[in-house]
């Protein structure tokens, strides 16, 4: 069994009800229709929900309720409003009108909309996220937004309440005291982590963890701090097969053990691996909810059997049926493929991007270049004119240290890569732009207060797509994830060579089609970085 699938917090936690109280839920748990769901205490209830931004209105009168150990799937299309109501029942984003009431704390708090100056007057009555926090109200974040330089111990640590060290007054008389709470804190965290698996990580800072492990790691953040509802922004984006077992267990287990309830936003293509979680949808469109709490399988847009094994059979469709692809296995796990365009591959094409015996090192861990032995042996990569290469890898792999050191983000040990026959060694990113790379890395991609129509042109082109010429006036950091995806991929001006690192999260099925379609033309070699979700490899490798 995954120690995800353990319980996160030990059973004597004051944290988890007792008694009468947890058999009462519990039996409630059991099914999720009608009056069963009714008898289940409400722990957050909005009525009347509204908002808009310049004039478009985003949501138009929402009503919901959240009740104890309930599981919602909130879907809907991109743009639908699906963030904007995350960020303001998580105190993120103020409401243009209506009411929420949190209760899922000893305390309920109230707040009406809009609110009144005087209102923001009283320091014991902000709609703030960490008013909100208080209220047994907890976020995760599609970005994770872990402390980087921080252990696992203080990421998880630092979110429980009560820390006397923080009262300087307290830190100074009673420092033993002070010291006491801490060292507990620190044993607790040490726990969870134990739970999860990352027992012998406590003091790894956090930017040198896997993504599945740092999501996990974030839920358990959100618990510390007390969470009785969770808010998910797509726990399961970026994971390759192992992550997505690891955090799906994690949930089950704050469902069943904890009954936490957890309001859940996932990328459509993810909607298969919930089913046996999930016992109530939201629809969001229109600006309305619509609620369904019959646990039903919901409809999955297919592109041409199990999506693990055909993104690259998928890229080979679409740039036309006469191209030829072949497969490569690489070290630890990883699968590379390789596109040949019929309009564009020459049989004598030079490698665009020519990487060799490259190593690199995260402090003193070597990411890049080591073998399935753990030897030290270089990792060598070329990408021709004419050709798609897709990197498919496990998380943890180093996709991302790969990403950044072909950009100039990060040194490398040793080895070269070469754009054209030039050697980037020691260029600065801007030169490598120069040169005619263009990259686009899977977050932190895009300039928040940039209007789009600013963004596009910062990218090289002067007037928006059709599909996106109606957000030309947005601000950036507005737009959903979709929208945003969007954004910077129609940002993208052609060059000799693109890398894209996880381009396609955050997209719906007709908006994964365009952005491919979009890719093929950015420039004439491209290198996609993907999680592999395959559960093993094919029998039946495609073939040169």
């Amino acid at each position: 069994m995954s120690p995800a699938a353990t319980t996160l917090i030990p059973k004597a936690s004051p944290s988890v009800v007792a008694g009468e109280e947890r058999a009462r839920v519990a039996s409630c748990l059991m099914e999720t229709h009608g009056t069963t769901r009714a008898a289940q205490p409400i722990l957050l209830q909005a009525k009347g929900l509204t908002k808009s931004f310049g004039g478009q209105v985003v949501l138009a009168g929402i009503d919901l309720e959240l009740r104890q150990g309930e599981v919602v799937l909130l879907r809907g299309e991109n743009g639908s409003g699906k963030t904007t109501l995350l960020n303001i029942l998580t105190g993120n984003l103020e409401p243009d009108a209506g009411t929420i009431d949190y209760l899922a704390d000893g305390s309920p708090r109230s707040y009406s909309f809009p609110r009144r100056w005087w209102q923001e007057l009283n320091p014991f009555d902000h709609f703030t996220p960490e008013f909100v926090a208080r209220e047994g109200i907890g976020r995760t974040w599609q970005d994770v937004r872990l402390f980087g330089a921080q252990s696992l111990r203080d990421n998880i640590a630092v979110a429980e309440s009560g820390h006397p060290g923080e009262n300087p007054l307290v830190a100074m008389i009673a420092p033993g005291r002070a010291n006491r709470r801490e060292a507990d804190l620190n044993r607790q965290a040490d726990d969870m982590l134990s739970r999860l698996g990352l027992a012998g990580r406590e003091a790894s800072s956090a930017d040198m963890i896997s993504l599945g492990q740092s999501k996990r790691v974030a839920i358990a953040r959100a618990v510390a701090a007390g969470a009785k509802i969770l808010f998910l922004d797509e726990p399961l984006a970026g994971l390759d097969s192992q992550g997505i077992v690891d955090v799906l267990a994690l949930l089950k287990s704050l469902t069943e053990d904890h009954y936490i309830t957890l309001v859940i936003v996932e990328h459509v293509f993810n909607f298969v691996h919930l089913n046996n979680l999930v016992g109530t949808h939201w629809e969001l469109s229109g600006g309305k909810v619509a609620c369904d709490i019959v646990t039903f399988v919901p409809k999955i847009p297919k592109i041409d059997g199990v999506r693990e094994n055909v993104l690259p059979r998928w890229l080979a469709s679409i740039v036309g049926t006469d191209s030829k692809a072949s497969e490569h296995h690489l070290p630890h796990g990883a699968l590379l493929t390789r596109i040949r365009r019929a309009d564009q591959w020459k049989s004598h094409a030079k490698p665009v991007l020519d990487i060799k015996d490259l190593v690199v090192n995260r402090g003193s861990r070597t990411v890049i270049g080591q073998n399935d032995h753990r030897m030290t042996t270089g990792f060598s990569l070329a990408v021709y004119e004419g050709e798609i290469a897709v990197l498919q890898a496990p998380n943890g792999w180093g996709k991302s240290t790969l990403f950044a050191a072909i950009c100039g983000l990060t040194p490398l040990q040793a080895g070269s890569i070469a754009l054209n026959g030039d050697d980037m060694a020691g260029l600065p990113p801007w030169i490598r732009v120069r040169m005619g790379m263009r990259a686009l890395p899977s977050d932190h991609n895009a300039f928040d207060g940039l209007r789009v129509d600013e963004s596009l042109r910062l990218g090289g082109r002067s007037e928006p797509h059709s599909e996106i010429d109606h957000l030309a006036s947005r601000s950036t950091g507005s737009l959903s994830g979709g929208e945003r995806r969007k954004v910077v991929i129609q940002a993208m001006s052609h060059g000799v060579l693109a890398i894209y690192d996880e381009p396609f999260s955050a997209l719906d099925q007709d908006e994964f089609e365009i952005a491919v379609k979009k890719l093929l033309k950015t420039a004439c070699a491209i290198l996609i970085l993907e999680p592999n979700q395959r559960i093993a490899h094919s029998a039946n490798p495609i073939q040169a």
